[in-house]
């Protein structure tokens, strides 16, 4: 009986252990869920332009979120919940078009983890 006692409340110290650091996944632990870019403001700019990336799946931490935009790639500068959210657009990112971007058309892509997002939106880089 005590051997029982003993062992269940080993048991329960270590289960209670267990997430006590909120509840959720840590930012690192991937999780499977593919982001989703629904719109972007503006549509076109030179490089330097400061694009804010609507949808959702987006990691919290903003350098877990790398924005690829046509041929270049940097990490997400902010991360926020959107205002008036909608089914699709849940959550926002802010990046800089860097230099190197191709003038012209590029499709904006999200990468968080190995999840990657779809490309068909784009950002038109003026010269």
């Amino acid at each position: 009986m005590k051997r029982r006692l003993i062992v269940s409340i080993l048991l329960l110290i270590a289960l209670s252990a267990c997430g006590s650091t909120g509840g959720g996944l840590a930012d690192d632990v991937p999780t499977g869920t593919i982001p989703i870019v629904s719109s972007i403001a503006p549509t076109t700019g030179p490089v330097g332009t400061v694009i804010t990336i609507n949808g959702l799946g987006f990691s919290d931490s903003p350098p877990n979120n790398i924005v690829i935009i046509g041929n270049t790639a940097v990490s997400a500068a902010t991360y926020s919940l959107v205002a008036s959210p909608t089914p699709t657009e849940i959550e926002s990112l802010t990046a800089t078009i860097p230099a190197g971007t191709t003038v012209g058309s590029n499709s904006i892509v999200v990468v968080v983890h190995e999840n990657t997002s779809n490309s068909d939106i784009s950002f038109t880089v003026t010269p």
